[in-house]
């Protein structure tokens, strides 16, 4: 699994320069309304999927990413665009196609990061300034033009795997792990996005919606699938990996074949549900003959034990909920970053998603003291890598937000009365001033 070991910023926003250390498992903000928990989420986020383009947001920070096979640490900063001062007056509407690239002037990054190979006891420099990726190792250097890149997200992900294209079958793919860390919202934005149509436009997060492409080749019998856009279950990938029947419109998987699917039917006490996916587009290829398929508007049907049937739409606001995390812990095999989760949970559920959320690193937010139970402590070590404390601070005219581990005697405090197993975790942190 892939982890964010540790976030340094040194310009983000309001946000006060910090070093952050987190845990490999549970991290928990802590901070009263206001004070940057959902934007820090919203930040780890960005960094996972490399998306640090938000105008307007100019940043300098340093990351550091640990995975079996090593570590990618360093440097990714914003650089401010050069602009024709005509362009800027508003004199000139042209721009010279040698200076256009496929990043947006606003999505222009800097970076400076080492790749570190275990394997091979090796290091990688990996260097990006205007339009060049420059990656120089123990023997060798090469330059790629960031044209190459598809697009800024997923642009850690991508230079993994071109650092080690040269290594045989060492090549690092963090995609499946980096790609879907999104931020679970704290309402139903996430479980809108998941099934929407493409036409509905009502909700957010749009970048989220499910798209699969399906890359049918007759002549060897075999379908290659990859999530087009989105957010996608391994579940669902895998299921379509076995053939789609010819001259369908729709696919369907039942609970029985989807993981996440059969842990809803479980826990609403249903008789049956059903994942579908419709055909919104198709294209041929001659040479080699391949058959494109697109896949979307994903829908859930759902049989009561009486055997009525009603659609994801009618469920519950807690049952929405419920359905959206368990698709998005399904989605990412290394990372969850949720606001609010216990949000119109049952207690039952809300333990049944802690569990779920299993070895992956969790970054999560809760005015509930719910969630707190379900946290356990080894050390007082561990309690200063899982909380981070958020609160605003005067700074004149403007606030300042303040983002920070415990100190060690706050996680010594927190210990001590932790191992005495009378108070619950939230009345520790309130009645020490930590929350």
């Amino acid at each position: 699994m892939v982890k964010l070991k540790r976030l340094k910023i040194h310009r983000y926003r309001n946000v006060e320069p910090c070093e952050l250390i987190f845990s490999d498992r549970r991290n928990v903000l802590l901070g009263p309304n206001g004070a940057g928990k959902t934007t820090l989420l919203s930040l780890i986020s960005k960094i996972l999927r490399t998306n640090l383009s938000d105008p307007g947001d100019p940043f300098s920070i340093e990351v550091e990413l640990t995975f079996p096979q090593g570590s990618l640490i360093g440097k990714i900063a914003s650089r401010e665009p050069e602009v024709d001062p005509a362009e800027l007056l508003g004199l000139s509407t042209v721009v010279r196609a040698a200076h256009k690239s496929a990043y947006a002037a606003r999505e222009v990054l800097d970076f400076d990061l080492v790749l570190t190979l275990a394997a091979h006891r090796e290091t990688v420099a990996i260097r990006g300034s205007g339009d060049t990726v420059t990656l120089q190792g123990a023997d060798s250097s090469e330059e790629w033009s960031l044209d190459q890149f598809k697009s800024p997200p997923d642009l850690l992900a991508q230079i993994a795997i071109i650092a080690t294209l040269k290594r045989d079958n060492n090549r690092i793919d963090l995609r499946p792990d980096l790609r879907n860390a999104c931020r679970f919202d704290e309402s139903l934005d996430a479980f809108h996005a998941f099934t929407a149509g493409q036409n509905e436009t009502t909700h957010s997060n749009s970048d989220l919606r499910p798209s699969i492409l399906a890359i049918h080749f007759p002549r060897l019998a075999t379908t290659h699938v990859h999530p087009a856009r989105g957010v996608v279950p391994v579940g669902i990938l895998e299921g379509l990996k076995i053939g789609l029947p010819e001259g369908a419109t729709d696919y369907s998987m039942n609970h029985e074949q989807l993981a996440f699917l059969s842990e809803v039917v479980r826990l609403l006490g249903l008789r049956s549900a059903t994942a579908k996916l419709e055909l919104i587009g198709k294209r041929l290829q001659t040479a080699p003959p391949a058959e494109y398929l697109e896949l979307g508007n994903l829908k859930f049907w759902f049989t009561r034990r009486d055997g009525s049937i009603f659609q994801d739409q009618h469920l519950s606001y807690g049952q929405k909920r419920l359905l959206a995390f368990l698709y998005y812990l399904d989605a990412n095999p290394s990372f969850v970053i949720a606001d609010e989760l216990v949000n119109g949970l049952h207690h039952a559920w809300i333990e049944e998603c802690m569990t779920a959320i299993g070895d992956r690193q969790a970054f999560l937010t809760s005015q509930n003291p719910l969630l707190l139970d379900y946290l356990t402590f080894e050390s007082a070590e561990q309690v200063k890598e899982s909380f981070i404390l958020c609160r605003n601070q005067a700074d004149g005219d403007r606030e300042r937000m303040i983002w920070r581990n415990m100190t060690d005697d706050e996680a010594d405090m927190f210990y001590r009365a932790y191992q005495v197993g009378i108070e619950h975790v939230g009345e520790i942190l309130r009645t020490r001033g930590l929350w």
